[in-house]
């Protein structure tokens, strides 16, 4: 894909979870899309495949929090051909306790549809802390 399709397909995405429709949000991956979320926490690991993602990770962190944030302050670091890496904002709440995150994601495009992206965020250890007794 071209930097101006990969482009527009990265801010399609990001308006899905900014208002909220995770169904639209998801529907951006391929069937065989692979994650790579960092870290040691419960979150952290390989997704490989939509539905495993959807479920594993995005189901989780959903029936988890109270409240879950995305967006506001994206910013594009560096878009190529081959991908783009962005800096997204996201914000999780559960009860009286609350997360924000500034998490780099580099997203790799093919045919319309985002094949393989990894996450690490920028205060991983505060991230895992707040997930830390998902089950």
């Amino acid at each position: 894909m071209s930097k101006e399709s990969s482009l527009s397909l990265l801010h399609d995405y990001h308006a899905a979870w900014e208002r909220g429709d995770q169904a639209a949000g998801i529907a951006f991956f391929a069937d065989d899309v692979v994650v790579h979320m960092g870290g040691n926490g419960p979150l952290a690991g390989d997704y490989h495949g939509r539905d495993a993602f959807a479920k594993d990770w995005i189901g989780r962190v959903a029936d988890y929090t109270d409240t879950w944030e995305v967006g506001g302050q994206n910013e594009v670091l560096l878009a190529g051909d081959d991908g783009v890496l962005l800096m997204v904002h996201e914000v999780w709440t559960k009860g009286d306790r609350s997360v924000s995150t500034d998490r780099l994601g580099l997203y790799k495009f093919a045919d319309g549809k985002i094949v393989e992206c990894w996450f690490s965020d920028m205060n991983q250890h505060e991230v895992e802390s707040f997930f830390g007794d998902l089950d």
